[in-house]
């Protein structure tokens, strides 16, 4: 994959992409508008994230994506209870998902090439 990074939280995701949570993030907020809330409970759930989605870094991984201009947040008064603030992707949130799943093809691809060759070696165990 060509190394071309116009937006600076590129670098970031692509610094942390094995813990898959900022992707993760990105994919549920592709899908639609969610709270911070519903977030941890859906990444928890998924299991595609390596690390458990607590609130802490949930918020914070959120505002640094808004920071980056990948993510849009507004607060919503119109329910009862307290006020929520709700996450949505900006256009660039979806390049920036895009950019997550290229990333990803492309190491799936290079450990995938990897296990074949020690498959190759025989005597090589997966326990």
């Amino acid at each position: 994959m060509k190394e071309e990074v116009l937006n600076p939280a590129y670098a970031f995701i692509a610094g942390r992409i094995e813990k898959m949570l900022v992707p993760t993030l990105l994919y549920y907020l592709a899908q639609k508008p969610s709270h911070g809330y519903d977030l941890i409970q859906k990444i928890n759930a998924s299991g595609f994230s390596e690390i458990e989605a607590d609130p802490a870094t949930i918020y914070r991984n959120l505002r640094r994506m808004e920071e980056d201009g990948l993510v849009i947040s507004e607060w919503e008064t119109n329910h009862a209870g307290p006020a929520r603030r709700a996450y949505h992707l900006s256009p660039e949130g979806h390049s920036a998902l895009n950019y997550c799943v290229h990333l990803i093809a492309d190491k799936v691809e290079k450990m995938q090439a990897f296990l074949k060759e020690c498959q190759m070696l025989g005597g090589i165990d997966r326990d």
